[in-house]
């Protein structure tokens, strides 16, 4: 029995944002960007949107989007994955918690579209 385990993916993490930003949006970004830089991880990137530019406005109605906020998206699936991770208001006076949050859902979406074939020869 061969065991294959196929992890190829690749995931976004999109930090979406809208004029005025305030210090607390602005701490969103720096600690999404720096938790992302910290995984050190090639198919994981930080990328951020500018919801004020028309070109980007499907984003809203894609992600359901109704304020600034942080989405994960697993981008080498035939069907998009995505997650909002709408805890982020809850942790930006805590930067360690904000970023194990953002590590973390990061780490549970690699380990679920992780998947796991027998072949049998």
């Amino acid at each position: 029995m061969l065991l294959f385990v196929n992890n190829a993916m690749a995931l976004d993490v999109y930090y979406f944002y809208k004029k005025p930003r305030c210090m607390t949006c602005q701490k969103i970004e720096k600690y999404t960007k720096e938790a992302v830089t910290s995984m050190n991880d090639k198919d994981v990137k930080f990328i951020g949107i500018d919801l004020d530019n028309s070109a980007n406005q499907s984003y809203i109605k894609k992600y359901n989007l109704y304020t600034k906020s942080v989405i994960i998206t697993d981008t080498k699936n035939e069907k998009e994955q995505w997650k909002n991770l709408d805890k982020i208001w809850t942790k930006t006076n805590n930067e360690k918690d904000f970023k194990n949050y953002i590590v973390s859902e990061l780490n549970k979406m690699k380990i679920y579209k992780i998947s796991v074939s027998f072949f049998i020869t």
